[in-house]
């Protein structure tokens, strides 16, 4: 019982600094950058036209 709980603290551990090191930076990156490209998409489309 004692090893499996400490194999379970081990996976918890690397999980948790999986999502905070690799899955959250990512997930804010393709956020901020989806949010950017629907800005930049509607102002193409629907944006005045003058020059």
């Amino acid at each position: 019982m004692e090893k499996s709980n400490q194999a379970s603290k081990k996976q918890e551990l690397w999980m948790f600094l999986f999502i905070t090191i690799v899955l959250f930076p990512v997930l804010s990156i393709l956020l901020v950058s989806s949010y950017g490209f629907a800005i930049w998409i509607s102002q193409l489309l629907f944006a005045p036209t003058h020059f």
